[in-house]
């Protein structure tokens, strides 16, 4: 009985690895692709069905395995490939923004400006080194996550949208969304439907600019509701099974657990991702509570 314990033991962990590199295969499927043609009309539905992985998670995942944004891997190859066309010295600026897969020779320019500090023309004078990948992002508290999975019924939700994402988080966006939705649920005097606190961002599941990324701040609610200013609105969270964590800590570091998650988590645990947006439940009360010991449960959608 023992041995048949064990050949099954060795089984599942094979199938585990299997899993695993496949996952991972994914992920190299696009990076081969990009790379292949930079200049590609690349968008989010495209790359996520080549992937094979939802548009709602897609991001989230590359992310987590490459330590990069989408757009800043893509934008990043285009920036190689305009270099590869400055250092032959046989093409105008617009030449090589086309080939490249910028719209503009100005695009361009601003490009190498964010990136590399100096502008095409600079850059050929003074040979810069070329753009290297950015360092994996470290991770505070390395031990293994913990991960309770859970079954809901479809819920309710208030919410109010701003944009701006600043250093991997949406700290002054929340800030000013909670504050708009706050401001009117208290002016209808609507706090006995309100529950728990919630965020979300739907621009996880596309290729937006850091400026233009949305928050969306909410609380789920019960019941009927006075009428509020037209930016409040009410959607429907589905139901569903869920794998939910606890990050404890700043809201600085959220991106940390959710990298986490979906870097190490997921891809072990043999789990199918359901097609519906992750959100974040606020559980401290962040007026009275030190940044270090904020706790915030992560809810991602699985199968």
């Amino acid at each position: 009985m023992r041995k048949i314990c064990q050949a099954f033991s060795r089984a599942g962990c094979y199938a585990l690895r299997v899993f695993e590199h496949e996952y991972r295969n994914r992920i190299n499927k696009v990076i081969k692709a990009i790379i292949r043609d930079p200049s590609g009309d690349w968008n989010t539905q495209a790359l996520a069905g080549l992937a094979g992985i939802s548009a709602f998670h897609f991001h989230r995942i590359f992310r987590a395995l490459t330590g990069e944004t989408m757009l800043s891997f893509v934008q990043r190859r285009r920036l190689l490939r305009a270099i590869e066309l400055i250092n032959e010295g046989k093409f105008t600026l617009t030449e090589i923004a086309l080939e490249a897969g910028f719209d503009s020779g100005s695009s361009l320019s601003r490009a190498f400006r964010k990136y590399l500090g100096c502008s095409p023309t600079e850059y050929h004078k003074h040979h810069s080194s070329p753009l290297l990948p950015p360092p994996h992002p470290s991770s505070s508290g390395r031990g293994k996550m913990q991960v309770e999975i859970r079954e809901t019924p479809s819920r309710d939700a208030l919410i109010v949208e701003r944009k701006g994402l600043v250093d991997q988080n949406f700290n002054q966006a929340a800030a000013e969304a909670f504050r708009a939705l706050t401001g009117e649920i208290k002016r209808v005097n609507g706090w006995s439907a309100i529950r728990e606190r919630i965020g979300m961002c739907p621009d996880e599941a596309t290729m937006a600019p850091d400026a233009e990324a949305r928050y969306q701040a909410g609380f789920f609610c019960e019941g009927e509701l006075p009428v509020m200013s037209d930016e409040v609105r009410r959607v429907t969270v589905p139901g569903g099974r869920w794998a939910t964590s606890i990050h404890q800590g700043s809201y600085e570091t959220l991106w940390q657990s959710w990298n986490r998650l979906y870097r190490d988590w997921l891809p072990a645990s043999g789990l199918v991702l359901r097609d519906a947006a992750p959100f974040e439940i606020y559980i401290s009360d962040i007026k009275t509570t030190p940044p270090d010991e904020l706790l915030t449960e992560i809810w991602i959608p699985i199968e």
